[in-house]
């Protein structure tokens, strides 16, 4: 046989070339029978292609994306239809979410499986305080997390940021350790961007200063291969680890620079290394400001302060 003979247009059989063939008879195939299609059936949790079949959204989406199937929703879930031929709709699913290959389910992604933002290195921060945040204070803070390479503050919506990692476990790490934490006053809401990079403002673009690049800045703590920072990363606390703290410093004048930034409670220079100290600040709040504006602080001979979370109480 040269040719494939199509009588009818239905759930069975179609010929797109001829969208006026009669109907026939479907030999009353149920639309909702999972198994019959080698469907898990998972009520109330992923709704079938076909269950979805005749809402006016599925409708219209697979019409928009594809004109020859309009007025045909249901062609994405039908056996020998490939879900591909439904573009946008119906992506590849992630096949090691199951234990076997099932021929219908290859080639199709369900809403709200996973993320599309689970490898992103960029994070969007929102619920800033417009009036104090700066690019600078935001990359001490989430630099404690990893190397922070661009920050963007968003021109028109100035209590939201983009901030770039260097990589996504990174910005993994950020995220798990700073959402929901306060920074001026407001908890900031932190969470994966869409999108994969932070652009720098063209050329004779509007943008005061609320983009900057660092992605040079000598600041990074973890730019050497298995350097200790690895090792010292801990969640925010009120108590401080301050390192690379000239001979000449004295504890009063480090707790008369941290006092501009809250009330020290703590502080305790290490007995076998005087280039180290813990600091306490009366909460976590102050603690958080105090790291942002203390990191790099100038303590003379050329030396610059180094400022972490602790894991350490005083």
């Amino acid at each position: 046989m040269t040719t494939l003979q199509v009588k009818y247009n239905n759930d069975k059989s179609r010929d797109y070339t001829k969208m006026d063939l009669p109907s026939g008879e479907t030999m009353g195939m149920p639309s909702h029978d999972h198994a019959m299609y080698g469907l898990p059936s998972a009520t109330g949790l992923i709704p079938s292609p076909l269950s979805m079949a005749g809402t006016t959204a599925f409708a219209a989406a697979t019409a928009a994306t594809n004109p020859h199937f309009a007025g045909f929703p249901g062609l994405a879930g039908i056996p020998g239809i490939p879900a591909q031929t439904v573009p946008g709709l119906l992506p590849s699913f992630p096949h090691h979410h199951h234990h076997h290959h099932n021929p219908v389910l290859g080639g199709m992604r369900f809403p709200n499986m996973h993320s599309a933002n689970s490898g992103s290195s960029v994070l969007l921060v929102s619920n800033l305080n417009p009036d104090r945040v700066t690019p600078d204070a935001l990359f001490t803070l989430f630099g404690v997390y990893g190397d922070v390479h661009r920050v963007k503050i968003l021109y028109e919506k100035r209590d939201s940021a983009l901030i770039q990692l260097a990589d996504s476990n990174q910005s993994h790490l950020a995220m798990s350790h700073l959402n929901s934490l306060k920074l001026y006053d407001k908890p900031m809401r932190v969470a994966l961007s869409k999108h994969q990079q932070v652009s720098l403002p063209k050329e004779g673009q509007q943008d005061a200063g609320l983009t900057k690049d660092f992605t040079n800045s000598p600041l990074h703590r973890f730019k050497k291969p298995g350097s200790k920072n690895y090792q010292n990363i801990y969640p925010p606390n009120q108590v401080l680890h301050l390192s690379n703290i000239p001979a000449s410093v004295t504890e009063d004048e480090l707790k008369t620079a941290f006092n501009q930034h809250g009330t020290v409670c703590g502080f305790k220079f290490f007995p076998k290394d005087r280039k180290m100290a813990l600091i306490q600040l009366n909460n976590l709040e102050e603690s958080v400001e105090a790291l942002v504006a203390m990191h790099n602080y100038p303590l003379g001979d050329n030396q610059h302060l180094r400022v972490s979370f602790s894991k350490a109480n005083i």
